[in-house]
C-alpha cells in the first residue's frame, strides 16, 4: 500500500530564500515588506520535503481595500488575518494551504476573521469562491472575499 502524503503547514517567514523570488502575484512586494511586524509567510510542506505553495498574509485591524490600505493598517494586535497573495507549485496546493491557514487560525484564536486582499481577476474570483469564501467587496484594484473562522 502507497504512503500516504502529508502536508504540513510551516512559518517560513524568516527563511525567506524559500519564497523570495516566487511570488507572481505580488512580486514586487520585497522581503522587507513581507516580514514586517504584522506580516509573516506560510509554507506548505509536502512529505517529500519540497514546498508546494506559501502564502503571505498581514494582520490588520480593518479589511484593507488595497496594497497601501494594507501597509496602514497592518499591527501586530490586528484581528483581521489578511492573505494577499498565495501561490502554488503544485496543482490542489493553493487551496490546500488557504484552507490550513484557516484551520490553524479558527484552532488558534489568532483572529476574528480571514478576508483576502485579492487581484480583480477572474481566477482569483473562481478561487476564492470555489474554495467556499464569499465575496465581501469589489475595491478599485482589488477584490476581499471572506472565509468563515
Amino acid at each position: 500500500m502507497p504512503n500516504k502524503i502529508e502536508y504540513l503547514l510551516e512559518d517560513v517567514t524568516s527563511v525567506p530564500a524559500l519564497w523570495s523570488d516566487g511570488d507572481p502575484v505580488r512580486p514586487e512586494l520585497d522581503v522587507a515588506f513581507k516580514t514586517s511586524p504584522g506580516r509573516g509567510v506560510f509554507g506548505l510542506l509536502k512529505s517529500d520535503g519540497t514546498y508546494k505553495a506559501f502564502l503571505c498574509y498581514a494582520l490588520t485591524t480593518t479589511v484593507p481595500t488595497d496594497v497601501q490600505h494594507l501597509a496602514a493598517t497592518t499591527t501586530t494586535a490586528g484581528t483581521v488575518v489578511v492573505p494577499y497573495t498565495v501561490w502554488s507549485r503544485e496543482r490542489g496546493a493553493g487551496k490546500r494551504i488557504v484552507n490550513k491557514v484557516i484551520e490553524k487560525i479558527r484552532d488558534s484564536g489568532l483572529a476574528e476573521r480571514v478576508v483576502t486582499l485579492s487581484p480583480r481577476t477572474e481566477m482569483a474570483r473562481n478561487f476564492h469562491l470555489r474554495n467556499g469564501a464569499i465575496e465581501l467587496r469589489i475595491n478599485e484594484t482589488t477584490a476581499n472575499f471572506e472565509y468563515t473562522v
